[in-house]
């Protein structure tokens, strides 16, 4: 048989561990390489042999539910938080309140739910990138306009933001950056 340098790829290949473009080109080589040919059908037959080792378990009666709620996505979905997912966190600022439902790491994109108590106040800050702010409940309230529920504002980026507070209370629909940096007041 002859002598092949991409042997070593073969069993890779059989495994589905070749990135898609390497596993690509490998199909294309394994067509006019009859010692690459043999080495996969080699590897698979020792996969099967393999797996016939592992000792038989029963997955728990709820694991598949389980799996298919938590860990499938909709077809077109890149994240999925339901409401009763939601996890408030605390803030450095007193009676505020986050949830964050999604981050773009490559943008510093963070898509966030903000809540604040009656009477809590957040900072002045400087926006890194576009800010979206969509009040879904109560008030928010600026040195110099006031948002209510169904109002939106975009923060322009580079800019600061004044301070702003609620008088009733408020939940917010933010996107905002990670870059964003808020001012010691």
């Amino acid at each position: 048989m002859q002598q092949c340098g991409q042997k070593d790829r073969a069993s890779l290949y059989a495994l589905g561990l070749l990135e898609p473009d390497e596993s690509s080109a490998f199909e294309l080589h394994v067509n006019t390489c009859s010692t690459c040919a043999e080495e996969i059908r080699e590897s698979g037959d020792m996969a099967v042999e393999l797996t016939k080792s592992l000792p038989v378990s029963t997955p728990p009666a709820n694991l598949r539910q389980r799996t298919l709620s938590e860990a499938v996505l909709p077809r077109g979905v890149l994240a999925l938080v339901r409401g009763k997912q939601i996890h408030w966190q605390d803030t450095p600022f007193q009676g505020v309140f986050m949830a964050r439902l999604y981050e773009d790491s490559v943008r510093g994109e963070l898509t966030s739910l903000v809540k604040m108590l009656p009477g809590a106040r957040y900072p002045s800050h400087n926006h890194a990138g576009l800010e979206h702010c969509y009040v879904i409940q109560g008030d928010l309230v600026f040195e110099d306009h006031t948002l209510n529920a169904g109002d939106y504002s975009a923060g322009t980026p580079g800019k600061d933001h004044t301070a702003a507070t609620t008088q009733n209370g408020c939940v917010l629909f933010i996107i905002h950056n990670s870059a964003d940096q808020v001012h010691a007041n």
